[in-house]
Order: C-alpha cells, then sequence, then structure tokens
C-alpha cells in the first residue's frame, strides 16, 4: 500500500490557527517542555526508526520451502481524542511509536479546541495535521482515508464519560474493517512516591497532574496500577506496568512501533534438485 500523499481536500477549513500551537508552546514552561522532550528522545532511544518497506526473500530446497517476508508503515493513522482529552504524555505515548514505524501521515482530531498541554505535544512531536472536527466529520474522514488506503490505524483518547455515539460507531467501523485499534484508558491510577517514604514534593505532583489531569494519584500501592513514579525505592510486591524515576514523569506505556506495521507472508513448496 502507498502512503497517503494528500488529504481530502474539504479537510483544510477544520484546521486551527498556527496561533493555537505557537501560543500553547510559548504558554508552557521550559521544564514541562523538557519533560515531554525527554519522553520523546527515550522512546526513539527504546526502538529503532524501522521506515519504508522491507522485503526478505528465504529459498531453501533442502528444507522444501521458499517465503518472502515484507513490513511496512501503515498509510495512515487516525487520533480521536474527546473533547477534554488533556493528556500530553499519553498521547505521546500512543503516536510517537506511529512516526518511529514510519507513518507519513497521522491525523489528530477532536470535537474542540486542544488542550494547550496537547497542542504544545503536538508542536513538539511534529505532528502536523490536527482538526477540529465534530463526529459526523470524523466519520466522514475515516472513510475518506479507507477509501485512499485500507491499511490504517484507529487511535481513541476517550474522555472522563463514556463515549459518545459517534466514537463508538468508529470503534465499530474500525473493528468491522479489520483494522487495529488503540484505545486509551482515562483516568489511571498512578502511585507517586517521594524519597526515602518521605511525602512527594508538590512540584512533582503538578507535574503528573499536568501530564495526566484526570489521573488518581496515590500514596502507597493498590490494585489496577498503571504506573510508578518514584523518588526513592519501589516498594516489594509493586507491580504496574511503568516504574519511572525522577525526569521520566512524561514517560507512558504504549502500543510499539510494530503495532504500526503491516507484515505479510508468501509461503511456497520447492523441490530440491536431483543430481
Amino acid at each position: 500500500m502507498s502512503p497517503i500523499t494528500d488529504l481530502p481536500a474539504w479537510l483544510e477549513s477544520f484546521r486551527p490557527d498556527d496561533d493555537l500551537y505557537a501560543d500553547a508552546y510559548e504558554g508552557t514552561p521550559a521544564h514541562l517542555r523538557a519533560l515531554l522532550k525527554t519522553a520523546i528522545a527515550f522512546a526513539f532511544h527504546r526502538w529503532k526508526p524501522d521506515q519504508g518497506e522491507r522485503s526478505v526473500t528465504v529459498e531453501s530446497p533442502r528444507a522444501g520451502f521458499a517465503r518472502t517476508e515484507r513490513s511496512r508503515p501503515a498509510s495512515w493513522v487516525l487520533a480521536v481524542a474527546a473533547e477534554g482529552f488533556a493528556s500530553p504524555a499519553r498521547l505521546l505515548a500512543a503516536l510517537v511509536p506511529a512516526i518511529i514505524a514510519g507513518v507519513d501521515r497521522i491525523i489528530v482530531v477532536s470535537p474542540a479546541p486542544f488542550a494547550p498541554a496537547v497542542a504544545t505535544a503536538l508542536e513538539l512531536s511534529g505532528i502536523e495535521d490536527s482538526f477540529v472536527l465534530d463526529d459526523d466529520c470524523a466519520a466522514d474522514l475515516y472513510e475518506d482515508l479507507r477509501a485512499a488506503s485500507p491499511d490504517g490505524r484507529v487511535a481513541m483518547f476517550p474522555g472522563s464519560g463514556p463515549l459518545t455515539s459517534g466514537q463508538k460507531d468508529l470503534l465499530h467501523r474500525a473493528a468491522a474493517d479489520g483494522l487495529r485499534v488503540f484505545r486509551d484508558a482515562p483516568a489511571p491510577r498512578i502511585l507517586a512516591l517521594g524519597a526515602e517514604e518521605g511525602p512527594l514534593p508538590e512540584e512533582i505532583r503538578k507535574r503528573l497532574l499536568w501530564l495526566h489531569p484526570d489521573a488518581e494519584l496515590i500514596d502507597a500501592p493498590a490494585p489496577e496500577l498503571r504506573a510508578v513514579f518514584t523518588q526513592g525505592d519501589v516498594p516489594s510486591g509493586c507491580a504496574a506496568p511503568l516504574v519511572a524515576g525522577p525526569g521520566m514523569e512524561a514517560c507512558w506505556p504504549g502500543p510499539s512501533p510494530e503495532f504500526f506495521r503491516t507484515r505479510t507472508l508468501s509461503a511456497f513448496l520447492v523441490q530440491e534438485n536431483q543430481s
């Protein structure tokens, strides 16, 4: 599948003014921007960029098989953020792997202007295609993208309330079409610990709530932890998908770049030549 070179012409009128991103960036304190930059840099440290299409062919007459395996980035990603979604950390965790995977078209939409923290994350990540669309327009965009290439991905970032009927419909369409879907889990429970069993510094607490405004911050191990941020040791028996130290507060578990790549296999029987 070829990457999408042009977006639908009708979409451009829904693009926010560039001032939204410039103002959000300038209005974000440097130490908070640094957290987001660290999360992006860590993702590129963790995963090697795997851009473009790759093909490997192996023919083994002695074994009796021949195969060709191909890998390519998805043609597009449609990320749908609910009104009020404001977590820059979770947005980056979901979409930076798509950049690393080599996806050329990453489109982010929301029914309301993006929260300043999210706009800052978009600016820092270099994701330029973001639009203010209601559910009906988001559904139209999905159909236009699928018409251009069926090899896409959908990422959903719900708000604190239930999904809207339009969001549910989009998820059902994607599932029926066989597309891979990533869905963010809102209101994460985060264990935040200070140094040597002391209280969590207020500055760290503010950072975490800027990165995850809907989070439940707790100070003792509990079930269903999504992450542990600690300035000291991690309590024994405390399990979570992510454990991170100072300066890594913007890191978050998300899909790997492999989620955004498509692999195909061609397999054949071959016969060994008899001499």
